[in-house]
């Protein structure tokens, strides 16, 4: 069985389909879903996303988990999100085989 981390993994990297990581993620009993109408990434989003190697290389669309039960959609544009600032609350971002510690609207290597 997957975890949470490689179903997320599996999203961004567009090997599953929002249905199957919904399911595989109801599978962990996590009781976290990704919604149609917010979670869905097109196409051109999948490939214009990269990790990258250091956290100021990502570039694309990531999922947020900011820990209350729903996972968000976010854009980030040369390592900071767009339009989300976390402040000091914690909350991560998984990119493409990439799991962040976002700090304020900055992407970071996890402590």
């Amino acid at each position: 069985m997957k975890t949470l981390e490689e179903v997320l993994y599996d999203y961004t990297r567009g090997e599953k389909t929002l249905e199957e990581a919904n399911k595989a993620l109801k599978e962990l009993g996590c009781g976290l879903t990704l919604d149609p109408t917010r979670n869905l990434f097109s196409a051109r989003e999948l490939l214009e996303t990269r990790a990258g190697e250091t956290p100021d290389e990502a570039n694309g669309w990531g999922i947020l988990d900011h820990g209350v039960g729903s996972l968000e959609k976010v854009h980030v544009v040369n390592g900071r999100t767009v339009d989300v600032d976390m402040g000091q609350e914690t909350a991560y971002v998984y990119m493409p085989g990439k799991r962040y510690r976002l700090r304020g609207d900055v992407l970071t290597e996890e402590d």
